[in-house]
């Protein structure tokens, strides 16, 4: 009985210790959140950028946030639209690269099952074995000189191939080309023995791979698929070196304004963290959904 009482007596005392942890936590996260919250008031009545670190993030943040949001929005849509476009694409270049050529196959399909193949192979290589940045200004520039041969004036051309349309071509461009993989590898991990399945039961090539072995590939893909757009965003990053309003280019107007840069930047990160964690937060919670491995934020390309 002493025993039981010790026990209890240790219990009651661990929950006391417990409670009185969270209440001294929470305390401090209220005082913090009052003390963020006043700086932030005491920031934004100031008239000149403060000299602290902190009160000058705080206050070129308020100060910039119309340009900042702007960036963030452009931020994401080119990631999201991005990704999308190139999964569409993926899709066509996934079947150009499985493409090979059978002893059933005439001479000129198998000529252009070669070509397709070859194309395919060829665009991966180039794309993964170049910079983002060099594809975005060699993009551009391509676009902008194509049009001005036909007459166009600079004003008229920026209609047309506007600064977001390019960065959006490139990350779109960018990404088929790891899709492709994704999704080839996606389509190797289908079981061969369902395609064999499939075609006992008469189905063609092309049926077997819509109906059996693509439907599977894309969910094993999904992962990786989301991984893509967790990359975009911080990749699209590059896009300013041609004028993208995107979150760096957004930051880097507001320490032009202001002439502070180490401040504005770090922000920046903020916001991208921010952006890569809540992505990968939801990323989780899709993959937990469909049962699949998750994994956290990942590398960039």
């Amino acid at each position: 009985m002493e025993g039981i009482s010790v026990m209890k007596g240790k219990t009651n005392k661990t929950t006391v210790l417990k409670a009185a942890a969270w209440i001294a936590g929470l305390a401090l996260l209220v005082w913090c959140g009052v003390s963020f919250a006043e700086t932030v008031r005491r920031c934004a009545e100031l008239e000149k950028n403060p000299p602290g670190f902190v009160d000058s993030m705080i206050y070129m943040s308020i100060k910039g946030k119309e340009l900042i949001l702007t960036g963030v929005w452009t931020t994401v849509r080119i990631a999201l639209l991005g990704t999308a476009i190139a999964f569409v694409l993926a899709i066509l270049m996934v079947f150009l690269r499985i493409q090979e050529p059978n002893r059933r196959d005439s001479s000129a399909v198998k000529a252009l099952k070669w070509l397709a193949n070859r194309f395919a192979r060829l665009y991966v290589f180039v794309i993964r074995g170049t910079p983002m940045m060099v594809q975005a200004l060699i993009l551009y520039y391509f676009g902008f000189n194509l049009f001005k041969r036909t007459g166009m004036t600079v004003t008229e051309i920026n209609h047309v191939w506007s600064f977001f349309i390019s960065g959006l071509c490139t990350v779109s461009l960018n990404s088929t080309a790891y899709l492709t993989e994704v999704l080839r590898g996606g389509i190797l991990a289908v079981d061969r023995g369902q395609t064999e399945a499939a075609r006992s039961l008469g189905m063609t090539n092309w049926q077997t791979m819509i109906r059996v072995v693509f439907p599977q590939a894309v969910k094993n893909a999904i992962p990786a698929i989301g991984n893509e757009f967790i990359i975009n965003i911080k990749d699209s990053s590059v896009l300013s070196v041609i004028g993208v309003m995107d979150l760096m280019y957004a930051t880097k107007s507001v320490s032009g304004i202001y002439f502070r840069s180490l401040e504005i930047y770090c922000v920046a990160a903020l916001l991208y963290l921010l952006l890569t964690w809540l992505s990968s937060l939801l990323l989780n919670w899709l993959g937990k959904k469909l049962d699949m491995p998750v994994r956290g934020i990942p590398s960039s390309n």
